[in-house]
């Protein structure tokens, strides 16, 4: 008996040690997203968007400023219509107000992406 109540009690401080510290990171997986840029910071390489459609990630989010991370990994491109081919452009040719869609991680409270598209047709603009 004497064995079995260790066990429990130690199992039941290990789940209280545990949990807080996995729910501390927040939400993590893959995101997607559409909106309009509203700031660019080329020293840091963040740009920020206000969010207006997402995956389940971004829902939570939805009209407000992101400051999404950009590094050597990102891929930025433009894409005039829907029909059109995607071209490579850079992080200097992003501007404010352009609407943009972006695929990348959302980790510790961090959004990174990995895709940056530039478009003047993106169908979710009043």
């Amino acid at each position: 008996m004497k064995k079995i109540l260790t066990v429990l009690l130690t199992f039941f401080l290990l789940i209280i040690t545990v949990v807080p510290v996995m729910a501390a990171r927040g939400p993590r997986g893959p995101f997607a997203l559409v909106g309009r840029i509203s700031a660019i910071d080329p020293a840091t390489g963040v740009v920020t968007v206000n969010a207006l459609r997402g995956n389940k990630l971004v829902q939570p989010y939805l009209s407000q400023d992101l400051a999404i991370i950009t590094n050597a990994r990102t891929r930025f491109l433009y894409k005039a219509n829907q029909t059109s081919v995607a071209t490579l452009i850079t992080f200097a040719d992003l501007k404010v107000g352009d609407p943009v869609s972006i695929n990348g991680t959302l980790a510790n409270g961090v959004w990174t992406a990995s895709r940056i598209t530039v478009g003047a047709s993106l169908t979710c603009f009043p």
